[in-house]
């Protein structure tokens, strides 16, 4: 696996959009080709570093798919939507615990004749 910095810098390079597009068209041929399929490998001989396969691949797969060309990996906002749920439903138990081990109950108030005052 690239370095994170290598990884973040082929993502933040100027001509991304382009190296992106190309992949996808690479992709889309090789899986036409004699292996159905496109590799790491073929995209290495196209003339990609490690880092970029790892930076521009999942934006390629999108825009073969005719998902929008946003940057994220497919399924990252679907994700980071899901896991507020859960934070959201945490939050609410856990605060429902916390009530419920403060029970409270009103003073119980009694009347009484004798007042303890000497007549």
């Amino acid at each position: 696996m690239p370095a994170p910095s290598l990884v973040h810098a082929a993502r933040k390079a100027p001509d991304a959009n382009r190296h992106i597009f190309r992949m996808a068209r690479i992709m889309s041929e090789r899986k036409n080709g004699p292996e159905g399929a496109c590799t790491a490998v073929h995209l290495f001989q196209a003339g990609y570093t490690e880092a970029q396969v790892h930076a521009y691949r999942d934006p390629a797969r999108a825009l073969l798919q005719g998902l929008p060309l946003t940057g994220d990996p497919p399924g990252r906002r679907e994700a980071e939507a899901a896991v507020e749920a859960i934070r959201e439903i945490r939050f609410v138990r856990a605060a429902d615990r916390f009530l419920a081990q403060r029970a409270w109950a009103p003073p119980v108030v009694s009347e009484s004749t004798d007042l303890g005052v000497a007549p």
